[in-house]
């Protein structure tokens, strides 16, 4: 395996060591409301945005809770180590990424079918703020994956559902150190034209609409992993019509 060049840490993962610390030293005790997102960034000095991403890592491993109408809370049960306990699922061997693609066009068409029924204003302001950082970073594949994912684990979020969330959030965790590869397959275009409509569709709550999209959002993504594998190219996939 190549080694690749370490990276200067993004301000979302200064903010999830700080927020982790906090946790673990005791400062935020299990079952205690955090502060709220607006006081978080001015007391880090960084944009909201940057919160929530950090955030929406904590929740999806399970150790803070979101209760709609209230806030967020340190999860009641936070084991020893706990952040830790998915390490060994992350290194499961012979999981190709195609057979990520797979797992993740059945749980996510899922996850933004209960989307489309459950989301919030909150949630459908995350995943604005999200999509617009997917357009800002547009050219930078790095920053784009990034945003690519955090939309995608926006939208389990908005299914208000613990178990999605967390298995999304594992299955994002996985494909993270690949992302970019998918982003440098797919380029920039498909996945801006997917997220508005799945936003749009969302909003809309139509959730027939969102499943559609969803799935052939994934299937065009598999469609060019799979290509490029055998050494086809080009493009693959059409854009839904009429949508």
């Amino acid at each position: 395996m190549a080694i690749k060049a370490i990276r200067q840490k993004r301000i979302s993962d200064e903010v999830f060591e700080q927020m982790k610390a906090n946790i673990l030293s005791g400062e935020w005790g299990t079952g205690k409301k955090i502060p709220g997102e607006l006081e978080l960034a001015e007391q880090f000095g960084v944009s909201r945005v940057s919160v929530r991403e950090a955030i929406h890592r904590l929740v999806g491993m399970g150790v803070l809770t979101i209760r709609r109408g209230d806030g967020t809370y340190v999860s009641e049960v936070l084991p020893e180590n706990y952040l830790n306990a998915l390490l060994p699922i992350l290194l499961i061997e012979g999981t190709s990424l195609t057979e990520m693609l797979e797992f993740r066009a059945m749980i996510e068409v899922e996850s933004v079918r209960l989307a489309s029924r459950r989301a919030t204003s909150d949630d459908l302001e995350r995943m604005s703020e999200l999509l617009a950082a997917m357009e800002k970073s547009k050219g930078n594949v790095s920053d784009f994956a990034d945003a690519d994912l955090s939309f995608h684990i926006a939208i389990a979020m908005a299914t208000h559902n613990n178990v999605f969330i967390k298995v999304n959030a594992i299955i994002h965790d996985m494909l993270k150190n690949t992302m970019e590869e998918i982003v440098g397959i797919t380029g920039y275009d498909d996945g801006l034209f997917y997220h508005k409509k799945l936003l749009e569709a969302i909003r809309n709550r139509d959730e027939e609409k969102a499943v559609y999209l969803m799935r052939e959002h994934i299937s065009v993504t598999i469609s060019k992993v799979n290509d490029l594998k055998t050494g086809k190219g080009g493009e693959t996939g059409t854009k839904p019509e009429n949508l």
